[in-house]
């Protein structure tokens, strides 16, 4: 490559009164300038470069050795020597250099992530080089944000998992421990019942047997809040039938017989049981409807009733549906409420099946 001199550029391509039209277009540029000369010492810089590396003035910066300055380190301490600089190589070949990331060093020390062209140019018979780069923070920063943001769901996808299986635990022991030992204590007092003669400890027995009864129903109930055996065993269709067949008010269903990634069907059937409580508890509805459907890669839950409306996702106030949520965006998913006051209401959670399972597989 043959450099020719800047002035002869300058002259041959803006003519008269170049001198100034290029400090203006230098001035305006939001990329920063720098030239250096054959020796590698600062010539120029314009206030892009002067601010994106820290300097107050020009002044400041001209004359030293760029490299000794601006690129001699590394981001992790290491020095950078100058036979790997990229910035130095125009000056030594001729060829242009094109780097898409780098950091140079700021005056306080501090590193600035960087992209930046490096180009031959002719000063004073000598080759030195021209550099235009631009600063990289906010782009880092965007990505360092995406990857917090990522972590934080990974985090709360992970929680999520953890909570589920607890439940799906304690529901177990509940059904395999306590319920199977109240059963044992009912046929050892149905036996006993056999064999006394009075008729007020028979009816004593029997008392005994219907508490220890109730307590089983208890247990149960206990143990399908915290994660119904059948959800597991069956899916959402048969979790979501049993759940509804229980409610006071009628409930119309649109369930898939397909099955989903566990934490998915988890969140799905405890946004149908938080939403179908609401109703019973304050809605004064007549009637309730729960339709569960695939849209593209994402599970939808709708939950409709015709009551009397006013539900909010208001932490403020005291919203239950709050806490879902939170329970509904640990797994990248999305609820919504429309609520208006005497027109019943519309719960829609959107649940992502392919990051359900993507997040099951980096667990």
């Amino acid at each position: 490559m043959v450099c020719v001199p800047l002035d002869r550029v300058i002259a041959s391509r803006l003519g008269s009164g170049s001198e100034e039209l290029l400090a203006a277009l230098l001035e305006s540029t939001v990329e920063g300038v720098y030239a250096v000369d054959g020796e590698g010492r600062v010539l120029f810089a314009n206030s892009a470069a002067l601010a994106a590396l820290g300097y107050g003035n020009e002044d400041e910066l001209l004359g030293r050795d760029s490299h000794a300055t601006i690129h001699y380190r590394r981001p992790d301490g290491t020095p950078f020597p100058e036979s790997d600089c990229p910035l130095l190589r125009p000056r030594s070949s001729g060829e242009p250099v094109r780097v898409e990331e780098d950091w140079f060093v700021r005056r306080d020390g501090t590193f600035v992530p960087v992209a930046y062209s490096s180009a031959p140019v002719m000063v004073d018979r000598a080759r030195g080089a021209v550099v235009v780069f631009r600063d990289l923070t906010d782009r880092h920063l965007a990505e360092a944000e995406r990857r917090r943001a990522e972590a934080i769901h990974a985090s709360r996808a992970r929680l999520v998992e953890a909570e589920l299986e607890e439940r799906r635990r304690l529901g177990r022991d509940l059904h395999d421990g306590a319920q199977q030992r109240l059963v044992n204590v009912i046929v050892a007092l149905q036996r006993v019942g056999q064999h006394v003669p009075d008729d007020e400890a028979r009816r004593l027995v029997a008392d005994a047997v219907a508490e220890t009864q109730q307590a089983i129903a208890d247990l149960r109930d206990l143990g399908s809040g915290l994660h119904p055996s059948v959800l597991s065993h069956r899916g959402l269709r048969a979790a979501v039938s049993s759940l509804t067949a229980r409610t006071p008010v009628p409930v119309a269903l649109d369930l898939p017989a397909a099955r989903f990634p566990a934490m998915i069907e988890g969140t799905a059937y405890f946004v149908v049981a938080e939403a179908l409580a609401n109703v019973a508890k304050h809605a004064q509805a007549s009637e309730a409807s729960v339709s569960i459907v695939v849209e593209g890669d994402r599970l939808v839950v709708e939950v409709r009733d015709d009551g009397r409306g006013g539900a909010t996702l208001d932490r403020a106030r005291g919203s239950g549906l709050a806490g879902l949520e939170d329970r509904v965006a640990a797994v990248g998913g999305t609820l919504v409420v429309e609520s208006p006051a005497g027109a019943g209401t519309r719960l829609i959670a959107s649940l992502p099946l392919a990051a359900a399972v993507s997040s099951r597989a980096e667990a």
